[in-house]
């Protein structure tokens, strides 16, 4: 696993060589949905490790981001030139800590969605037992609808995107699920008709 001082120490390197013609770049930050940071429990008692939150269930829990995408204005697909795969602790985003993945390069432009593709997800209980949760064919894909991102050449622009880990880890029974709640930070301003 990288650690958060390596994916800084990569999203902190110069890129001018990068850039091509009409190319710009793209920081993804990703964080807890606020629903999901440790703290009281909803009945007002401390419930820092309380059912509510993923650390009641697993120390760690790993999930490799594989592919980011976004989408144009026109509906395309864009690829995001972005030094992956980066496996990420959702436990410790859940507690409170903000990861930044490293910085990518896309062609200047508006966009209106950012696509995530993670390929592994593993979590590891408290007893030390692992839980491996397969992946469907692909990986799991997650749509995160974002505000009008414009991005001009040569700039860097950057995104907030949060994860509800708790709500994305399903237990049946003994066996467990996974279906990421990702959500954007901000809220869209309204436009006027």
């Amino acid at each position: 696993m990288l650690s958060l001082a390596a994916l800084l120490a990569v999203a902190g390197c110069n890129g001018d060589g990068m850039f091509g013609s009409n190319n710009a770049r793209l920081r993804v930050h990703l964080s807890a949905d606020g629903a999901a940071v440790a703290g009281p429990a909803l009945d007002g008692s401390s419930n820092e490790h309380g059912d509510d939150h993923l650390s009641f269930w697993f120390e760690s829990a790993q999930v490799t981001l594989s592919s980011v995408l976004v989408r144009n204005l026109d509906g395309q697909l864009i690829n995001v030139d972005i030094e992956l795969p980066v496996t990420v602790d959702v436990v410790q985003i859940e507690g409170g800590k903000q990861v930044e993945l490293p910085a990518g390069t896309l062609p200047a432009g508006t966009y209106d969605q950012v696509v995530i593709v993670l390929t592994a997800v593993e979590g590891t209980r408290h007893d030390g037992t692992v839980v491996t949760i397969q992946p469907p064919g692909g990986g799991w894909t997650a749509v995160v609808p974002i505000c009008p991102l414009e991005v001009a050449e040569g700039a860097t622009e950057s995104v907030d995107i949060t994860l509800n880990a708790r709500n994305s880890f399903l237990q049946l029974g003994s066996h467990w699920g996974f279906h990421p709640e990702f959500h954007s930070r901000l809220s869209c301003p309204a436009t006027e008709p």
